[in-house]
């Protein structure tokens, strides 16, 4: 049987009369006031108990489904994150060496260019400042192959080839530089080839010795480069090249863009000529 709280009421104030000799009555309104308190209170206890319980159970179930916080993933979240360094490319010589005879000379760059692939042919535009012009290249990679073809003074083309740690680069004199050197818009063309790639396949018939001498004057011929290019096709590779002149002139920066950190492509390392 459920009491009503009037009833509670009553029943308190005869008991607390009946104690006290009819003196006044307990503090009924207080002690209801504490009664409602401790259901409150006990109510929110039960119900924060059981979101507790929830929580829990659900991460105790997320944790069996993806399993324990794997080492990897701890090591990542610890790396540090340092800032990006810019990359650097490969040197060429701030001067290039000319010895015709009893004479020596140094010529200075007057163009240069930087380029991130490798594997198709590239054309160097320049004005030459006098019948001695030279180029050089330099690669990331000592080993891979370089050729250059540029026109030679009876109309042909020559150039040359090899590995690129190895090559000296080449240079025109008053003797050999083409009629109308002086004119604007001189080019040479250079292709860079990965030092893994099929050259004695491309350049040398199977029943031919086929070392790298006779495979760097097979790479002279156009049909040869070509048939490398196709099989080889464009890859990552840096590598610079510049054209030297005798004029007295202040090296240049590459073509295009400079780098972030705006690095010379040049080394001032060189000892001159003599």
């Amino acid at each position: 049987m459920r009491h009503t709280e009037s009833d509670l009421r009553t029943l308190l104030d005869e008991r607390g009369r009946e104690r006290a000799g009819g003196g006044p009555a307990a503090p009924v309104d207080a002690i209801v006031r504490r009664g409602r308190r401790m259901r409150r209170t006990r109510r929110a206890v039960t119900a924060g108990a059981a979101v507790a319980f929830t929580i829990t159970a659900v991460a105790l179930g997320n944790g069996l489904l993806t399993g324990r916080p794997g080492a990897d993933r701890t090591t990542v979240a610890a790396q540090p994150t340092g800032s990006a360094q810019p990359a650097r490319w490969p040197k060429l010589p701030d001067r290039f060496s000319v010895v015709l005879g009893a004479e020596k000379f140094d010529l200075r760059p007057i163009k240069a260019w930087r380029f991130e692939t490798m594997g198709t042919g590239q054309t160097l535009t320049f004005t030459p400042t006098s019948y001695y012009t030279g180029y050089k290249v330099v690669c990331d990679d000592p080993r891979a192959w370089v050729v250059v073809a540029l026109p030679l003074k009876g109309g042909e083309t020559g150039g040359s080839a090899g590995r690129c740690g190895d090559s000296p680069g080449g240079h025109h004199d008053r003797l050999s530089a083409p009629s109308g050197w002086l004119r604007p818009g001189r080019s040479l063309r250079i292709w860079v080839f990965p030092s893994d790639a099929p050259v004695p396949k491309a350049a040398c018939p199977a029943s031919v010795k086929c070392d790298e001498t006779a495979q760097g004057r097979a790479l002279l011929r156009p049909e040869v480069r070509d048939q490398l290019s196709a099989v080889v096709g464009e890859r990552p590779g840096r590598w610079t090249a510049a054209v030297y002149d005798r004029a007295d002139k202040t090296s240049p920066l590459p073509d295009g863009e400079p780098l972030p950190d705006g690095d010379s492509p040049f080394e001032s390392v060189s000892t001159p000529a003599g």
